[in-house]
């Protein structure tokens, strides 16, 4: 019964001793303020996350990415451009057999004109200047020439005979256009790595500085010290840049003091309530807080 007595203080007391050794701290805007005006000074704070790094993209995906995206740019661009061709090639056939059928019908030149005026629309789509049909509102400019030649069949005739010789230089049936197997690539990629491994990273999670200066005000609440670290410069051994490692590792691994972005340890606190962390100093822990 005394045995089980004296362990069950023993117990209490451990309990209580690690309780006292773990350090809490309380900040609060107007004790700060107030510490400010009596010329209390701090380095600059650092806001803290807990982050997974990621890994970079591999060069031969993103290589192989960028060469799917030109290939079917271009084929797309190909595919525009035959059927841009292709529809010129119909409308100029169009246009020829318009002119044929004008030269081969019987009716009377009203009631087969309105085969030249079509021919006269289409060609001016496509900037033709040669004359096939003028009136006040179509190709009024040629209004005069076009007058004579209705006057006259035989003339007519003659002259939509030299306009389909020079047509016939401009009708070419377009070439249908070969394209790089886009297939072949997608297939090619879905089989490569999107992230470079990862594995020879040191700490694939850790603590990582941020960018953002937090000023002391900002600092309000409970908090609690997570532990003493150092932060990298510069990427070193396998660790990132603005990474947060422990005096252990910098003695281990003899990171020199070049690569750091301190000589002293600095002093990262967690908020109890937020769980938001920051990196301090020991000056802003004893000058700042309430109760330490």
């Amino acid at each position: 019964m005394k045995t089980i007595f004296i362990c069950s203080v023993l117990t209490f007391l451990t309990v209580c001793n690690t309780y006292s050794q773990e350090k809490h701290y309380e900040f609060n805007r107007l004790n700060t303020r107030k510490q400010t005006l009596k010329g209390q000074s701090t380095s600059e704070i650092y806001s803290v996350s807990y982050v997974k790094t990621k890994g970079s993209l591999n060069p031969e995906y993103t290589k192989l990415k960028s060469e799917l995206e030109k290939v079917i740019a271009d084929s797309i661009s190909k595919t525009a451009n035959y059927f841009k061709a292709l529809d010129k090639f119909n409308d100029l056939s169009t246009i020829k057999n318009k002119v044929i059928a004008f030269n081969n019908s019987s009716k009377s030149f009203r009631n087969k004109v309105t085969l030249l005026k079509e021919a006269q629309i289409l060609a001016s789509n496509y900037h033709i200047k040669d004359l096939f049909y003028s009136d006040k509102h179509i190709n009024k400019d040629m209004k005069a020439g076009f007058l004579l030649l209705s006057l006259n069949p035989e003339n007519m005739k003659v002259h939509l005979n030299k306009v389909l010789l020079k047509l016939d230089n401009k009708i070419k049936v377009p070439e249908k256009p070969t394209y790089e197997s886009i297939v072949a690539l997608r297939e090619k990629l879905s089989r490569t790595k999107k992230i470079k491994d990862i594995k020879n990273l040191k700490n694939k999670k850790g603590y990582t500085l941020q960018n953002s200066i937090v000023p002391p005000e900002e600092i309000t609440g409970n908090y609690s010290v997570v532990g003493e670290y150092f932060v990298l410069s510069k990427p070193t051994n396998r660790f990132l840049k603005d990474q947060l490692i422990s005096k252990k590792t910098v003695l281990s691994l003899h990171i020199t003091k070049a690569k750091l972005y301190t000589k002293e340890e600095r002093v990262l606190i967690q908020n109890k309530r937020t769980k938001e962390m920051y990196l301090v100093d020991t000056s802003f822990l004893n000058g700042f807080s309430i109760k330490s």
